[in-house]
């Protein structure tokens, strides 16, 4: 019954595995004050609940073109006649955002005014007024990261192998440092087009890794990976680093904030990864304490799901070559 248990959850991560969730608004008013517009939907959630866009009183479409998929997006494009004054203060605003959605990031640009906001449940609105500041983009950008890496299930699954893998706390923090130095490199690197690498190779890749890690944890063997598993983890942070850049690409930077955006994402990455080992060791060390038996059971059969669900997502993406 454990054993189903395991293999439907399993199943589940696997089909959100590397969903960003999020929507994408781009709005440039043009010189005629016409504004264009694109709707980007990520293709994973092609079954979720359609959001509304509301504008204006008196916004209405004028041009309209057959919807497409492009990159992993469904996108829509069509032009928008909202009278002389365009949309300068006035508010967008969105239906149909749950607290659970991770939102819509909305970029409108007029000549050199340029504003960016994620929308979310709480905020569902801009107010087309006045720039960004720098701090709202740190905000953002740190929210965006936070949310990436709790929702990227492979990720968390490396960095809780490396956490069952570390026998002392020592070892843990050097593993944990290493993988959040090399990835901060790997996604400085690639989002400055220093070093590029094609992003279906490198998810794979990740898998890969996450499967090596598996298989490390059922070895009674006492190999080079568990004598220096900040080693390891910094080899494979490398990748993990390109796989976190082509998800920021994805979501979009502001030209004139790219250093700020970059750092704030990362930022918000590292949040992120830290409470979860801060839960996940936790509840190991309860488990250990009040429960051995449980808990010597999950560290057997934890091993079994992470390369289950490692090994489907390397099979799944070497396909999609």
């Amino acid at each position: 019954m454990l054993y189903k248990l395991l293999l439907l959850l399993s199943l589940i991560f696997t089909l959100e595995a590397h969903q960003t969730g999020l929507s994408y608004i781009e709005l440039k008013e043009l010189e005629s004050h016409k504004i264009a517009v694109v709707y980007r939907k990520p293709l994973s959630d092609k079954k979720g609940k359609d959001i509304v866009v509301r504008y204006p009183f008196g916004c209405e479409k004028i041009a309209e073109t057959p919807r497409k998929i492009v990159n992993g997006f469904i996108i829509d494009e069509y032009t928008l006649w909202c009278g002389e004054g365009g949309l300068r203060e006035k508010r967008i605003w969105i239906d149909g955002l749950l607290s659970k959605d991770r939102g819509v990031l909305i970029r409108y640009e007029k000549d050199s005014l340029v504003i960016n906001s994620l929308l979310r449940a709480r905020t569902p609105f801009i107010h087309i007024s006045q720039k960004s500041s720098s701090l709202n983009y740190f905000f953002e950008y740190l929210e965006l990261g936070f949310y990436h890496i709790l929702n990227g299930y492979d990720h968390l699954l490396f960095v809780l192998a490396l956490l069952l893998l570390a026998t002392k706390m020592k070892q843990l923090l050097f593993a944990i440092t290493a993988f959040t130095l090399s990835h901060s490199i790997t996604l400085a690197l690639s989002i400055f087009s220093i070093v590029s690498v094609g992003v279906a190779y490198i998810e794979a890749m990740i898998a890969l890794s996450i499967l090596f890690l598996a298989r490390e944890l059922v070895s009674q063997k006492e190999s080079f990976t568990k004598k220096h598993i900040a080693v390891v983890a910094f080899i494979f942070g490398l990748l993990h680093g390109f796989g976190f850049s082509s998800a920021l690409r994805n979501i979009g930077l502001p030209q004139d904030e790219i250093p700020l955006s970059l750092l704030a994402f990362n930022v918000g990455i590292e949040l992120g990864q830290l409470l979860f080992i801060l839960c996940a060791a936790s509840v190991l060390y309860i488990l250990r304490k009040y429960t051995p038996r449980l808990d010597t059971i999950l560290r057997k059969l934890i091993p079994y799901f992470i390369g289950m669900c490692s090994a489907y997502w390397l099979i799944d993406r070497v396909l999609g070559f």
